[in-house]
């Protein structure tokens, strides 16, 4: 499973964003923009009452269009599989200028043990949106790139994976806007 997140980070660095990680336990990077950390979960989130089912097949349909309009300049979504099960891809439309998000739709892979290979990040944050875990997490700082990670279930997930555009830095931070997402998507799943 660590090759498996760690699979997903490089995707992430592959796709414009540089991060280092060094040996040994690391050291919690200072907070910044109001985000905290925190190592314990809130609890185990393990019965959302939510289902995945009908997005592992159609990965793309889990944001509805009006709620796309809110990523800013996207091109069409890609549907894909990657390690985590199907995903969709909304990459931006300049890779200078606007974000890139991809979304995973994860059954049938043991959350808790994913969260445990991502508590030692230097951003890591556990709590509730909505009443539904979830994880973000990102091994430096959590502004260009991150991982938000919602608890559908003991084994299913939804992972929203950030990479912020250059010219979109000052203003869009990869964690807070992967929270933000993950509202949408826990309203979506929630009907």
């Amino acid at each position: 499973m660590t090759a498996l997140l760690t699979a997903v980070l490089a995707i992430g660095a592959l796709a414009g964003c540089t991060s280092s990680q060094t040996g040994g336990n690391p050291t919690p990077a200072p907070t910044t923009g109001g985000e905290q950390t925190s190592s314990q979960p809130t609890n185990d989130g393990s019965d959302s009452g939510l289902s995945i089912t009908k997005y592992t097949s159609a990965p793309c349909t889990i944001l509805k269009a009006d709620q796309v309009t809110t990523l800013g300049s996207v091109r069409e979504a890609a549907p894909g599989t990657g390690l985590l099960g199907p995903n969709c891809v909304w990459s931006g439309k300049d890779p200078i200028k606007n974000s890139r998000y991809t979304v995973h739709v994860t059954a049938g892979q043991d959350f808790e043990k994913q969260v445990n290979e991502v508590k030692g990040d230097a951003v890591f944050n556990d709590k509730k949106i909505d009443g539904v875990r979830v994880i973000s997490t990102d091994r430096l700082d959590g502004l260009v790139t991150c991982l938000a990670s919602v608890q559908i279930s003991k084994t299913d997930s939804v992972t929203i994976q950030v990479n912020v555009a250059s010219d979109e830095q000052a203003t869009k931070k990869a964690c807070a806007e992967g929270e933000r997402v993950a509202q949408l998507i826990i309203g979506n799943l929630k009907g």
